[in-house]
């Protein structure tokens, strides 16, 4: 599951990430497209969860696989 959120961060992002980037400096549609992206591979992350985001370390923690 790690490597398909870091995959779609850096994809929609486009540049490579890991599990320790920041996301701190990018916008929230942009984190919402990359949570969009992981729902249609089956990983979600809670709605509740999403403002607490502040790194691509937070999606893995946050994601759950359905």
């Amino acid at each position: 599951m790690e490597a398909k959120v870091i995959a779609a961060a850096s994809d929609i992002l486009g540049y490579s990430v890991d599990a320790s980037s920041s996301l701190s400096d990018i916008g929230s549609l942009k984190i919402l497209q990359i949570i969009m992206a992981l729902d249609e591979e089956g990983i979600s992350v809670p709605l509740e969860k999403i403002a607490k985001v502040k790194s691509v370390g937070d999606i893995i923690a946050f994601a759950e696989v359905e």
